[in-house]
């Protein structure tokens, strides 16, 4: 006989399970599973744009996994709302896919995989990947700045590990020579940089003022004038200046001899200096002599080389002025080098200046590698060459010292190198010019806090050098010289020229003289963590920057 209330017990789960039915029936479909977190990933962004246009902004994205991912559904947004881009298509295993802001012109030879519309912020923007289940797959989060890149130089941010959180200001840096935009075709936009092999081995002759100790200049020549006026004085055929300041009365007159023998002088100079109480008589004197002078525009950058072309086969180069204070009390460099290849190089910048192009009027169009039968030296002018990210990268190849003299340094991009190779153990030695110490953007405070070894110069005249020597007795030891300091307006407005060299022999020269200028300075001079007071600046360097 049945039992009653096993009857109301299985009649009551009867109606449980058809009312759990019912239940189900009305809720919807449940979401398809979300992909994990960074199966795709922001790889790259240029937020400044281009050279060609500070609009032409694009973003990379790469896929993590080793199968297709669909982006079909999937949303890039920033927080702000602009841009908010709907995704489509597909990107391979391994593989990228090209954003390119309003247009597919953005990125020459790259077709993009999609174009969006709505701007970057130049101050950052918090980039929020979402998939097809709107959960977030990446973000990065730049909301109170971008992690890396540069607006002057035109340089984008790439991230170090795409496996690793993009929040993470660690995981981004700059990526110079105009990045590597991919598409989901592999088709990537690169900036390969020929090589010119010479076929002859580097031939350089390296002076320095060695007077740097003296109080007043002097009418005497010292080692690096003779060398310099024996140069001019051998001139044949041609003979092309590019300079800033000129009042050195020798250096004036055999110039005026050259073009009376025959020779086919010109000179390039600087509207600013040409009008200078200074420089202005000498300046005049050459033009009353016959010899035409071509100035850069009023009111522009200035036009700051100090090199020499001879007969299309010697370079002078360097930091020094052709003036009094420049040649017999400034501590300066200049190398003499034999080479028609790097004076081919120099006489094309000099014929775009000649032809009336200074500043960003200019051309990124000479080569930068050249190889003298194993001995690599490289070539950059500003504003076009990217100096600044060039130097960035020679520093990076530091492995156990960097010994430098500097006038002014006020680029953050360069400090912030300096800070992770002095993290990484390499030691920095500096000496620095008083003046360019005593600028509010200096980096040397941040260097000395950050462990370098620098020292500030008390001489009468000014620590005008603009060199490093990176591993004097290293593997790889280098030499970066020129007319270039380590400012903004030296990287992005002036006209500028900078060497950086392989090569031993010449490492050790400029080492000696980095020595000779340590020893002449005492401890008192040296800095210290705990009595540092100068401001520790971040950002660009402004390009109001002092850099005679």
């Amino acid at each position: 006989m049945v039992n009653k209330r096993s009857i109301v017990t299985i009649a009551a789960l009867i109606v449980e399970l058809i009312l759990v039915a019912l239940a189900a029936a009305a809720l919807p479909a449940l979401a398809a599973p979300q992909p994990p977190l960074r199966t795709v990933v922001v790889s790259e962004i240029a937020w400044m744009g281009t050279a060609a246009s500070h609009n032409d902004e694009w973003i990379e994205l790469y896929n993590n996994t080793t199968s297709d991912v669909s982006l079909t559904g999937w949303t890039l947004r920033a927080a702000d709302g602009s841009p908010s881009i709907s995704l489509q298509g597909v990107i391979p295993p391994g593989g990228y896919f090209l954003l390119e802001r309003s247009d597919d012109d953005t990125v020459p030879g790259v077709p993009a995989d999609l174009t969006y519309s709505g701007a970057l912020g130049n101050e950052g923007e918090d980039l929020i990947l979402r998939g097809g289940g709107s959960g977030v797959i990446d973000r990065v989060d730049c909301s109170k700045g971008w992690f890396a890149g540069h607006s002057e130089a035109r340089v984008p941010m790439v991230r170090l590990d795409t496996a690793a959180d993009g929040n993470l200001r660690t995981n981004w840096t700059h990526n110079p020579r105009c990045g590597t935009p991919t598409s989901a075709a592999a088709i990537s936009h690169t900036c390969t940089v020929a090589v010119a092999h010479t076929g002859y081995p580097l031939e350089t002759a390296v002076y320095f003022n060695e007077r740097f100790t003296a109080t007043t200049t002097t009418v005497d020549p010292t080692p690096m004038e003779e060398a310099l006026i024996a140069l001019i004085e051998g001139a044949q055929a041609t003979l092309d200046v590019a300079l800033y300041g000129l009042n050195r009365t020798r250096v004036v007159s055999a110039l005026i001899a050259a073009q009376g023998r025959g020779v086919a002088v010109r000179v390039i100079g600087d509207d600013e200096a040409a009008a200078d109480d200074g420089y202005s008589a000498s300046y005049q004197t050459l033009t009353d002599a016959g010899i035409p002078v071509v100035l850069d525009a009023e009111g522009s950058p200035i036009q700051h080389n100090k090199f020499l072309v001879v007969d299309g086969r010697v370079v002078w180069t360097g930091s020094t002025n052709l003036t009094d204070t420049g040649l017999t009390l400034n501590a300066n460099n200049s190398v003499a080098i034999t080479s028609t290849t790097l004076a081919a190089v120099y006489t094309a910048e000099f014929e775009e200046m000649w032809g009336g192009d200074f500043h960003d009027d200019k051309a990124d169009d000479t080569l930068h590698l050249l190889d003298y039968t194993g001995t690599r030296v490289e070539s950059y002018f500003s504003p076009t060459d990217l100096v600044a990210f060039e130097v960035w990268d020679a520093l990076a190849g530091a492995d156990e010292t960097v010994h430098f003299g500097m006038f002014f340094w006020t680029d953050d991009v360069l400090a912030d190198r300096a800070v992770g190779r002095l993290a990484a153990g390499v030691e920095f030695y500096g000496v620095w010019d008083q003046l360019g110490a005593g600028h509010p953007a200096s980096v040397d405070g941040r260097l000395c806090a950050a462990g370098a070894h620098i020292k500030t110069e008390t001489f009468a005249g000014k620590l005008h050098h603009k060199f490093a020597v990176v591993d004097v007795e290293g593997s790889d030891p280098t030499v970066i010289l020129g007319s270039y300091n380590w400012t903004g307006s030296g990287a992005y407005d002036n006209d500028e020229n900078t060497l950086i060299i392989h090569d031993r022999d010449l490492a050790r020269a400029y080492h000696a003289e980095w020595r000779r200028l340590w020893d002449a300075l005492g401890e008192e001079t040296l800095c210290t963590p705990h009595t540092v007071h100068l401001p520790i600046v971040i950002g660009a360097a402004s390009s109001a920057d002092p850099v005679r």
